[in-house]
């Protein structure tokens, strides 16, 4: 008996420490809670503010350059096709990508009469290759396994410094030849009406690849407004530019950054109407995506090429009918060192490094 009560004592005892245990921790819970939750210190903003900034390159500014491994005699910012025949390729098939999708068959659809095209021209056949990312499509291009591809405006310069890229077309439309605004929009009904309004708010951006959809934003942020991500506005990334304009459409998101052009196309395609959305903010003009080839191909093969993107016909093709509710009806001539000077600038000022892993 007195064994049983010296037991129950210790259990009790053990009790009572484990319930102060608990009541500590959760005082110490409730003021860790109040003193960086809801009334955070000024150390433990700058810090937040300080990793964000750090996490968008904005604090760090780089100077890129095109990679020693390419050369560019003629200083137009291009890879000149190798000198030495032995670094020449000429593939027997031609494989074709455009932008990274993470839904790539309308795409392929909407290039099929392009691909038809170009086999024609270089009498070999033409296939669409699927890439799970950009980085992937641009190692492809680098090493010689992607012949005839596209990117998106952010894409562009460091396909050209770190994967050889050789832009020839970009997507025009009547006398506009070829360029699209960022543009930031937010739901119709918003109590949002200009960008100063952002302030505590959520910005949506795509992913860390895209002109329109973040970098153009950040920096237009930044220099214009004064507005710096963790400190003014918060950030969230929806994964591409129709979850961004979806997520409008359903006000889910309080506003997005995208491009013009796409958001005419989601228009268009009924995705999101007119009165579903205003735009509070607009950009100078940016160049479209870009279509090129490989710098490696056989010179005679890249002419070809980009003989196929200069006399292309859009009418009545399977592309015209894909870009008509954006307005783009033709391919225009691109020119890489002057339409994509302010693309350069912004990648060089939030440190967005033109570098592949090898």
């Amino acid at each position: 008996m007195r064994t049983g009560v010296r037991n129950y004592g210790d259990v009790r005892s053990l009790l009572l420490v484990i319930v102060g245990l608990l009541v500590v921790a959760a005082v110490v819970s409730a003021v860790v809670w109040v003193s960086v939750v809801r009334n955070p210190s000024k150390e433990f903003l700058q810090k937040t503010q300080d990793e964000l900034i750090k996490l968008t390159g904005l604090g760090a500014p780089v100077v890129n350059a095109m990679d020693a491994r390419y050369i560019d005699a003629d200083g137009d910012l291009i890879a000149d096709s190798p000198a030495e025949a032995a670094s020449l390729i000429d593939p027997p098939t031609l494989f074709f990508s455009y932008v990274t999708s993470e839904d790539a068959q309308p795409f392929k659809d909407a290039f099929a009469d392009l691909m038809a095209y170009v086999s024609r021209q270089t009498g070999r056949p033409v296939e669409y290759v699927v890439f799970e990312s950009t980085e992937k499509q641009l190692i492809a291009l680098r090493d010689g396994k992607l012949h005839l591809t596209a990117f998106n405006t952010g894409g562009v310069p460091i396909a050209v410094n770190a994967a050889g890229f050789v832009p020839v077309s970009l997507l025009a439309g009547g006398d506009n030849r070829g360029f699209y605004k960022m543009q930031i929009i937010v739901p119709a009904d918003s109590p949002i009406k200009t960008v100063a309004d952002l302030k505590g708010r959520e910005l949506a951006f795509t992913d860390a690849s895209s002109n329109s959809g973040y970098k153009a934003p950040l920096v237009a942020l930044k220099e214009k407004f004064d507005l710096l991500p963790g400190r003014d506005y918060g950030i969230r990334y929806s994964g591409g530019q129709d979850a961004s304009i979806d997520g409008i459409a359903k006000k889910s998101f309080e506003a997005a950054a995208v491009a013009s052009d796409v958001l005419k196309r989601s228009v268009g395609a009924g995705l999101i109407k007119e009165s579903d959305f205003r735009v509070i903010h607009e950009s100078a003009d940016f160049p479209s995506a870009a279509f090129g080839y490989a710098h490696q191909l056989k010179p005679e093969l890249a002419a070809k090429l980009r003989e196929s993107l200069n006399s292309f016909d859009w009418t009545g093709t399977s592309v015209a009918t894909y870009f008509s509710n954006a307005g783009q009806s033709r391919f225009a001539a691109a020119d890489y060192k002057v339409d994509w000077e302010q693309v350069r600038r912004i990648d060089d000022g939030i440190g967005y490094a033109h570098r592949l892993p090898e």
